[in-house]
């Protein structure tokens, strides 16, 4: 169930970086609503880790924090990235 959920994740994540390229806003709000649409998730993972270091497993959810964040933050980026070769070549 958990790989299910991840994979929603990123797919959504990739679907919003393209969604976000289309809009006529300017580069600084793209880029404040893609941090708000991406930190969300992974901060279930990094807040309680930053907040209880001393608790077992919190390396693991700091280590699972991260990298939610860091894949969230490539499929935000791969899906503006996919939407702008689109639109150069159309």
């Amino acid at each position: 169930m958990s790989n299910i959920l991840i994979a929603v994740y990123l797919l959504i994540m990739l679907g919003a970086g393209w969604r976000l390229f289309g809009m006529a806003w300017s580069r600084g709000v793209k880029t404040a609503a893609g941090a708000l649409l991406v930190c969300p998730l992974p901060m279930l993972f990094l807040l309680p880790a930053l907040l209880h270091p001393d608790r077992p497993f919190a390396d693991i959810l700091l280590g699972l924090g991260l990298v939610l964040l860091l894949c969230g933050t490539l499929c935000l980026c791969a899906g503006m990235g996919v939407a702008w070769m689109r639109m150069r070549r159309a």
